[in-house]
């Protein structure tokens, strides 16, 4: 059991250095932002606790200790105390004495003045702490002498145990212990080297029991999948594409959500893998063309109007593609609109007959193929070389640091005077301030995706909105431009 109490204290301390790693990388990336207007950035902050796992909160600090901005709250004001940070950074805060849910473990990064500090949930730690535990054996994470257990934040002062074992994180100044049940030592010693044995056998089945329960997990979380996909809960959500010019729609990304009864929205990151490992992307893609035409069905789509749904490539390598596409199509309402696919590159899509055959017959119906997340992919240039591609979509990666890195600047103009030799569209996502879209207005950057325009909605509001576009001349706002269309 002293095997399996360091292996326990072990595994705690990987997950809270790996929690704490997300909160370090988090605070880096928005610390350069200090000093900007709140308005400015707080959309940044929400998408980075949107998309950052275990992330609450994050907020912006000057003069290295003042709060001025807040994903949670947007702008405001409030001093932290320095002090309490164990080695100016990290800090572990119980909110409430009797409410153990509360409690927050802090990163604070700061730097010339300016700084961020990011909070994750006492909860994950907690989780992280019990999902570990095992034989009666108790793990505490200490820092500074706050001590977090599975129960909750304990008084202060408590230590470990003489016999406890105790880890130190090299990356973080924390530590993880384990107190053993009482009597262990003495028995470890008395057995010898009898219990050394005893280990490996422990360890082994351990390390057997581990593997069964990750491929229980695995086969558990298929048999979820395959029950939502029976019962409807993969729902779409609509992201406006605009014109750069007008700002008029032209059309929107199509992206999925699960809508979990028990669990609420699981965000795509959370499921899209195990669909791919296990074939069941290519039925949910399948399920949410029909979900689409039937949330826009009652609507008036103008002509033209781009529809882009993601597509992995084992879709792709299967002729159903083209019955699916011709199937959307064929739908009330859809005959008129642009279908695009945005080629994901989670997967590679070998060059050969059978995949080009498929891009041609795709073609020949009017379907679009596009490049997702270019540039940040091994194989975006090599998709460009080996098949007919109609567009690409600038990842949001370059976007972001619009006005702060000149070399992805110099990047961003390379990728237009390509686009430009080669005939492609050119989609720039992530959009979220007025600067980033005026750079790339100037660089001729036609279509745009990002929070700046809108955010993902849910198909009855975007409906709404679609409605309530006004009409030019008797020609639809964001379709008065046929040559941005591809």
């Amino acid at each position: 059991m002293v095997a399996d109490a360091n292996m326990q204290a072990s595994r705690a301390l990987e997950e809270v250095d790996r929690m704490l790693s997300n909160a370090s990388m988090t605070a880096k990336r928005v610390g350069l932002e200090a000093g900007a207007r709140c308005a400015d950035v707080v959309l940044e902050l929400r998408e980075q606790v949107d998309s950052v796992l275990f992330v609450r909160s994050v907020e912006l600090l000057t003069n290295d200790q003042e709060i001025y901005c807040s994903s949670l709250q947007g702008e405001y004001r409030r001093s932290i105390d320095v002090e309490a940070y164990v080695d100016g950074r990290v800090r572990l805060l119980r909110h409430s004495g009797t409410q153990p849910d509360s409690s927050l473990l802090i990163y604070r990064w700061v730097s010339g003045g300016r700084g961020a500090i990011v909070t994750i949930d006492g909860r994950h730690v907690r989780d992280a702490l019990s999902m570990v535990r095992r034989n009666g054996t108790d793990l505490m994470l200490d820092v500074g002498g706050e001590v977090l257990g599975r129960d909750g934040i304990m008084p202060s002062g408590i230590v470990a145990p003489s016999d406890a074992i105790v880890l130190q994180s090299k990356l973080f100044p924390i530590s993880v212990w384990a107190e053993i049940p009482k009597g262990e030592l003495r028995r470890r010693v008395l057995a010898d080297y009898s219990v050394l044995l005893l280990a490996f056998a422990v360890f082994g089945a351990i390390l057997g029991l581990c593997a069964r329960k990750a491929l229980s997990l695995v086969g558990s979380r298929r048999h979820e999948l395959e029950r939502a996909l029976r019962t409807g809960e993969f729902v779409p959500y609509f992201q406006p594409l605009v014109s750069a010019s007008g700002g008029g729609w032209l059309g929107a990304e199509v992206l999925i959500r699960w809508e979990h009864p028990k669990e609420g929205i699981v965000a795509p990151n959370d499921f899209i893998p195990l669909a791919e490992s296990t074939g069941l992307i290519v039925p949910m893609t399948r399920g949410l063309f029909d979900s689409v035409a039937t949330v826009l069905s009652e609507a008036e789509v103008p002509d033209g109007f781009r529809l882009s749904f993601n597509v992995s490539a084992q879709h792709l390598r299967c002729s159903t593609i083209i019955r699916d596409c011709e199937a959307f199509l064929a739908r009330p309402g859809m005959q008129s609109v642009q279908l695009v696919l945005e080629l994901t590159e989670r997967e590679l899509l070998e060059p050969n007959s059978h995949i080009r055959g498929i891009f041609g017959a795709l073609h020949e119906m009017g379907v679009k193929v596009a490049v997702d997340d270019f540039g940040t992919g091994h194989s975006s240039l090599s998709y460009l070389r080996d098949f007919d591609m109609d567009a690409i979509k600038i990842d949001r990666s370059f976007v972001a640091k619009i006005g702060e890195n000149p070399a992805s600047e110099k990047v961003l103009e390379s990728i237009l005077e390509m686009s430009r030799k080669l005939n492609l569209t050119v989609i720039a996502e992530g959009v979220e301030r007025q600067s980033q879209a005026q750079f790339l207005r100037e660089l001729g950057v036609p279509v745009f995706q990002g929070f700046l325009f809108g955010r993902p909605m849910a198909g009855e509001v975007f409906v709404r909105h679609l409605q309530g576009q006004q009409e030019t001349d008797g020609v639809p706002v964001g379709c008065s431009s046929p040559s941005l269309m591809i």
